[in-house]
Order: C-alpha cells, then structure tokens, then sequence
C-alpha cells in the first residue's frame, strides 16, 4: 500500500513515522514544499511538492491509495475536495471552517471515505461521544479539552505547540453548542468554571467552538457543548491580547520555547436517564521521544485512524467523522487499543 501524508510539519511528520513504524510493508511518503525533519525508517521517504496547486494535488493523490491530511486549517477543505476528485480515501486532522459532512453525498458518489477531524479535539473527544451514544439515548455530553504548558507558572500557563493561526482562530470564534435540542452560539470565553482533573488538578474551563460534526450527526442529545481547558487565570489574561491584536506577538516570545514541555487533558462527561459517567485522558510531554503531549494525543490519534482505515475499517464511502466511526465497536477498540499501546489512556469511571 502506498500511503500519502499531506504536510511534514509538527503533526504531519509525527503520523508519518508512526505509519512507517506500524505498517513496515506500506510506503510512507511525505509531501511537503519544505524538507521536513522524518524519523530514520527504510519505508519512509519526502516528496518536494507545492500543495496549494489544486491540479497538482488531484494528481498527486490518485497516485496512492489512502491519503492523510495534515496540513493548516485553511487547506483541510482542499484536501476533501481533491480527495473525492481522485476517489482515494482520506483520513485528515485539519481543521477546516467548512462542515465536511456536506461534502458526504459526493464521497458516496466517488465510493470513498473521508474520515475527518482525527485529532485531539475533535477527534478523540467525538470518539467518545459516538462511544457514549452506543450504551444508549444521551441526554448530556460535555467535552473539557485543552493543551497547556506542564508547568503552570510559565507565561500564561503555556506553551506553543501547534500553529498558533490557528490557536488565535480558537479565541475569536463564536462557541456554538446545544441547549434544549436547539443550536446556540455565544462568544468564545463565555460560561467560565473551574474543574478538576483527575491526574492534572485544578484547572479553568470557558465555552469554545469544537462540537463540530456533533451538532448534525447527533441531532437527539439535548445538551451538548465543549469547554477548553486551561491553568487559572489564563482566560482574564488572554482577553485583552486578543482585543488589542497583540496575542501573536506576545504568544511567539513568551510562549514558543524549546523544549515544548506540555500537558494535555481531557474529560468527556456522560449523562443518560439513570446514570452518568466521565472519559478522563491526561498526557504529557515524552522526555524520552522528545514528543509534545498534543502530538502524541493529535498526530498519534490520525496515525491510528488511518492504520484502521488501511486495514479494511470504516471503509463505506461517505464522510464519518469519528463518532459514527465509533458506531462500530470493533473499530472503537482498535484506536482505543491502539493509543494505549502508544501510552495515551483513555479512562472511564461512573459518577
């Protein structure tokens, strides 16, 4: 199997090598403008290729059979459209402004899938969320995710990790959840609380827009919203950064350091009729790998997806982001099964 990664960059390159490491007879490829840093695996190769040419990423792409997106947010829509020209499948992390599920009626016509969102959040959350549906109708989910710094005295709590464009669109998004089964959008920061994090402690949580394909996909739950996570105090800082267009700048002095020594953590509350439960993840930064906790929770999290995919799962053509994946629990297991192997444990526990 000859198997295409869009984008060397901080995800991209990870995925690749995690690909090269579990399918030693497929052939990796990466392509990229720019040489990127690749782990040492005889499968594993670079392509120099400008990505941003429609024509040419048509026809790069028909020339392998499985695609993985990781490039910027602004191409993450590009991509599922080349994708559905070539008629190759697509397991992409970007995210995209555009909801992907409207491109579902013409993957069904190219006979591929396109599995989107692969990420952390979402990605893993909504995983959750399709997992949680299956034990019966929900009338609650709650998604608490956010990467910080490990250490909570450095500037702001934080470290940067991913692109920071795109962290800056997080901040100015309006945050669109469900209230009473209907569509509801607030400003991003709205409804702060405090939360407890098994494994992390004390952390702070505010509205934001990461629902995504949930909104559509699971129309029956009258409440749903996701909360990103941060150190206390982080929000009260932030806010006037963002406001006076300073947030780039400071975020790329104080924040962007070398080692990236970072946490991630996540809860999924649960709530049917009769009982409730909650998915707690924390990761943190892999001394030894020399891998940020958002890599292996956001790159490791494609890789797996895209190994099922290459094995023969969720193949039906048609766009399925990971909580319809998660329909099937056979699929479930494998990434479940998959991210532990890799040392990223999701855990749930009755409340």
């Amino acid at each position: 199997m000859n198997i295409l990664v869009l984008g060397g960059g901080q995800q991209g390159r990870v995925i690749a090598g995690d690909l090269a490491r579990s399918l030693g007879s497929a052939r990796i490829t990466v392509a990229d403008v720019r040489e990127p840093r690749l782990a040492a695996h005889s499968n594993l190769r670079w392509l120099a290729a400008d990505l941003s040419d429609p024509a040419a990423l048509v026809k790069l792409v028909h020339a392998h059979d499985l695609v993985v997106g990781a490039l910027p947010s602004r191409f993450g829509w590009g991509v599922m459209q080349a994708a559905i020209e070539a008629k190759r499948p697509l397991v992409d992390v970007s995210f995209c402004a555009e909801n992907p599920l409207q491109l579902d009626a013409a993957a069904r016509a190219a006979g591929i899938a396109i599995l989107p969102d692969c990420g952390l959040a979402p990605g893993l959350s909504h995983l959750c969320c399709g997992h949680a549906a299956a034990l019966g109708p929900v009338e609650e989910l709650v998604i608490y995710v956010g990467g910080v710094a490990e250490d909570p005295s450095r500037p702001y709590g934080y470290v940067v990790t991913w692109s920071l464009d795109d962290l800056l669109e997080e901040y100015v998004r309006p945050a669109r959840f469900v209230r009473d089964r209907r569509p509801v959008t607030l400003p991003v920061f709205s409804e702060m609380e405090t939360i407890e994090v098994e494994g992390a402690g004390t952390m702070e949580a505010f509205l934001s827009d990461g629902l995504r394909t949930l909104i559509d996909t699971m129309p029956d739950v009258p409440h749903m919203s996701e909360r990103t996570l941060r150190w206390p105090g982080h929000a009260a800082a932030v806010k006037p950064l963002v406001a006076s267009g300073r947030f780039l700048d400071e975020f790329r002095a104080r924040c962007a350091v070398e080692p990236p020594r970072d946490l991630v953590a996540m809860v999924v509350r649960a709530r049917w009729k009769d009982r409730a439960a909650r998915m707690t993840l924390v990761s943190r930064w892999d001394e030894g790998e020399e891998l940020t906790a958002m890599a292996r929770t956001t790159a490791l999290t494609t890789s797996v997806t895209a190994q099922l995919v290459a094995r023969g799962g969720a193949r039906e053509p048609g766009v399925h982001p990971l909580e319809l994946v998660a329909r099937d629990g056979d699929a479930y297991r494998f990434i479940v099964d998959e991210m532990a192997r890799r040392g990223v444990f999701m855990r749930w526990r009755d409340e």
